[in-house]
């Protein structure tokens, strides 16, 4: 806990090197003092199959989910959502550029008595 799920449409121009992104992002969470890096798990789902507004191929997305245990303060997520989210546009620039690339991360509380370590 607690963990990174990446997915993108496998249409974005970058090859990011996902272990440096990752490692990246365990350490922005970690800064927070909010997360022990020892805890933090990440993976990443290409999605080969998407549909995006008008189906136009030049469309493109990156979505970040944070799930974390439930109790972490508004400001936490906050901080957490908006580096992150900075992170993601920084690596996917070019897709930003030459794609109409979306981004979004997303903040998930799980309840404590729904998570079994």
């Amino acid at each position: 806990m607690p963990h990174l799920i990446l997915e993108h449409s496998t249409n974005i121009v970058e090859k990011p090197d996902f272990e440096k992104l990752f490692s990246r992002m365990h350490w922005v969470l970690n800064e927070l003092g909010a997360f022990k890096l020892a805890d933090i798990k990440s993976r990443v789902h290409p999605c080969p199959t998407y549909y995006i507004a008008d189906g136009d191929a030049n469309h493109a997305f990156v979505h970040l989910r944070l799930e974390i245990l439930e109790g972490r303060s508004t400001d936490i997520k906050k901080q957490a959502g908006e580096r992150l989210h900075t992170l993601l546009r920084e690596t996917f620039a070019a897709s930003a550029k030459e794609r109409e690339c979306q981004f979004s991360v997303e903040i998930r509380d799980m309840a404590k008595d729904g998570y079994f370590k």
